[in-house]
């Protein structure tokens, strides 16, 4: 199950002194009930200095609550995704926090909500920054969410906590789940496993072309063949080029090598089987080196070698059926 996102809380970058909660500590309300009690003594014994010394604490007890709240107060939040990673595994986001002021920041702690992992403490110097890593199981395909966050610090005597909650605007693509122990691919008959291809030269036929898919854009693809449907269909975070092919040589995919994955070829097996399956296939199929493209209902993903052709499918493969609910995150400088 995904973690849920805390939709009430602000994902602002910048905490405002009205965001910043404050409570007395469990040492705080020790102190009170000390403070109390020198009070009840300096009026039953009627002591001059019993009043000098329950003011003063009193004194540097509101001190304390005041700079336990600007320890907190004025930072600027920021949020990076990690790396995209498969099902089952750990997905890292970067969080930063950005210190403008010319005071420095002492034993901030950060922790996830409604976790047990031990929470992470930050110091941050007078205008600078740290970066703290948070680790979040991706437990199935599509986006995962920065998990909402609860910033506190009791700097500096421990009297009162300051707190507040922060979502961050980031998000991390989990791929499906590769099949372990994958059949083979699923090579056309009399088709060789290539030993490595190269990349692939432009026709030089004067034939009529007709459209072969789509694959992931390669640099100094022309402007007027990147595939728009396809780009929108996935937010814009990923660029596809058309591929064309002479009209004659439309059935030759074979003879060259290169093989296409269909969605459709797996319907035996359960709907997110038939992803992992295709996952495995396609990391395969990278690994030997054998030009492959993927067929996902409408989106057709010609055949190609490459980062960017393995990114491309993978990307397909966690999207599909996957409901688009919110732009692309950014993270914010």
């Amino acid at each position: 199950m995904r973690l849920r996102t805390i939709r009430w809380l602000p994902a602002r970058p910048w905490l405002g002194a009205q965001r910043v909660h404050i409570r007395p500590s469990r040492a705080g309300l020790a102190f009170a009930a000390l403070l109390l009690a020198l009070w009840i003594a300096a009026v039953n014994y009627r002591l001059g200095l019993g009043y000098a010394l329950t003011y003063f604490a009193a004194a540097c007890a509101i001190a304390d609550m005041l700079f336990a709240s600007r320890n907190l107060a004025g930072l600027a939040l920021a949020a990076t995704p990690g790396q995209a990673v498969f099902a089952g595994g750990q997905a890292t986001f970067t969080l930063r926090l950005i210190n403008r002021s010319a005071r420095p920041r002492h034993a901030i702690q950060l922790a996830v909500i409604d976790s047990t992992a031990a929470p992470s403490l930050a110091d941050i110097d007078a205008h600078g920054e740290t970066a703290i890593h948070i680790v979040v199981a991706a437990r199935q395909r599509g986006w995962l969410d920065a998990p909402p966050l609860r910033l506190s610090g009791s700097f500096p005597l421990g009297l009162f906590v300051a707190w507040c909650h922060w979502q961050p605007e980031a998000r991390v693509l989990v791929y499906p789940q590769p099949e372990q122990n994958a059949p083979p691919l699923p090579l056309p008959a009399g088709t060789e496993q290539p030993a490595k291809q190269t990349p692939q030269q432009p026709h030089s036929s004067g034939g009529a072309l007709e459209l072969a898919g789509v694959r992931a854009y390669q640099t100094g693809d022309p402007l007027h063949r990147l595939a728009w449907r396809q780009i929108a269909r996935h937010d814009g975070e990923h660029l596809f080029s058309k591929q064309f092919q002479p009209a004659a040589d439309a059935q030759a995919g074979a003879a060259r090598g290169s093989i296409v994955f269909d969605l459709a070829t797996l319907h035996a097996l359960a709907p997110e089987a038939r992803l992992s399956r295709l996952a495995a296939w396609v990391l395969q199929a990278e690994r030997t080196g054998l030009p492959y493209g993927l067929r996902l209902g409408a989106l057709t993903l010609a055949p190609a070698l490459g980062p960017s052709q393995r990114d491309a499918c993978l990307r397909a493969l966690a999207l599909h059926d996957v409901p688009h609910d919110w732009p692309p995150a950014q993270a914010t400088p």
